[in-house]
């Protein structure tokens, strides 16, 4: 159970949105048998707040579903308070001898980076959606085979709301100390897909990495692209954890028609990560006390000057229970829309949430 605040203002004029979450999930795992195990995850939310009033169709908004099985709904909606669900787990497993098949609403994490990944093609994040850990899951069929104790060999299948087919085979090894992945196949009947990525060690601090390449299947829909990231994290004897990634986007845009809206309202997909064609990441965090941990990230992208910087603070209350402050800044150069009115350019928030496990 989370319970979120937000205040928001968006523009230089200082208009402010207020928004209360609760949030509560339940996640039931039934092992059927030793072959055979059935899991759910339902998403329950009562968003309360003026946004509900200020922005067009917000709970449709809130509400969207991405996969071929529309698995959410609004069961309440006032001028001022929505109340949503969503199955974002639903699926059954199989398991006999080396062979794993999981059918149904599912997780296919395929990223060894951390903010940005290019391989995972069933299941795009957004880095700002901090609220959400579990993260959503795609409709699929999934055939696991594993060699060994460290590779396995597996195929992907999954369609989406647009009836689009995403299969990816994909296969993962470990060797010298670093596992590393290649895949190919085909991503939303758009585009031909190869890819790959690693994660290991580097004078003692994590590194990884990502790259897909993207050649459209029709010729007249847009140039062949890639994707790719880096990523690095160290880990000092203070418990001062550093972190850096960079994003090359092949599909990124040199010119921007929304203002700060490209940013915080982007239609995340593998293709497109973060508007700009590069994009650097940087975060530190520190653990102060055993109870109290904080953190500074943030993020530029040259085309467009696109800046966040996001502090986090975190005190555990109990074993189950735990408050959190959390800011985002956004802004990025002036731009004009075709009548040559400025557009909105920067945005701030700031986030209390109390979360309690049982």
């Amino acid at each position: 159970m989370k319970g979120l605040s937000s205040m928001q203002t968006i523009g230089d004029d200082g208009e402010m949105s207020l928004e209360n979450t609760i949030h509560n999930r339940f996640d039931i795992n039934w092992f059927i048998s030793d072959q055979f195990t059935f899991t759910a995850g339902l998403r329950n939310r009562i968003i309360i707040g003026n946004n509900v009033s200020l922005i067009p169709d917000y709970a449709d908004y809130i509400a969207r579903d991405s996969g071929y099985f529309d698995l959410s709904w609004v069961w309440a909606e006032n001028t001022s308070w929505i109340g949503v669900s969503q199955f974002d787990r639903l699926m059954v497993d199989y398991t006999t001898g080396s062979l794993q098949v999981t059918l149904g609403r599912q997780r296919i994490n395929w990223g060894q980076t951390f903010v940005w990944n290019p391989n995972d093609l069933f299941n795009t994040y957004s880095y700002f959606d901090f609220d959400y850990e579990e993260k959503p899951g795609s409709d699929a069929l999934r055939l696991q085979y594993y060699i060994g104790e460290s590779s396995k060999l597996e195929l992907s299948t999954a369609m989406n709301s647009e009836s689009e087919i995403t299969s990816v085979l994909f296969y993962r090894f470990n060797t010298k100390g670093y596992d590393i992945q290649f895949l190919g196949g085909v991503y939303t009947q758009t585009d031909y897909v190869v890819g790959g990525g690693f994660s290991g060690s580097i004078a003692g601090g994590g590194f990884s990495g990502e790259l897909t390449y993207f050649h459209p299947m029709d010729k007249d829909e847009g140039d062949p692209a890639i994707t790719a990231t880096l990523h690095y994290d160290y880990m000092f004897k203070s418990s001062l954890n550093l972190q850096f990634e960079t994003l090359y986007n092949g599909f990124g845009q040199e010119e921007f028609s929304s203002g700060i809206g490209d940013l915080l309202f982007q239609d995340l997909s593998p293709k497109n990560l973060f508007p700009t064609k590069l994009a650097l990441f940087g975060s530190g965090s520190y653990q102060v006390s055993p109870l109290f941990w904080v953190m500074l990230a943030g993020m530029y992208g040259p085309e467009g000057n696109f800046w966040y910087v996001g502090p986090t603070l975190t005190y555990s209350i109990s074993n189950t229970m735990e408050l959190s402050g959390f800011g985002q800044y956004f802004s990025m150069d002036e731009v004009e829309d075709s009548s040559g009115i400025p557009l909105i350019n920067q945005g701030t928030a700031i986030f209390v949430r109390f979360k309690w496990s049982f």
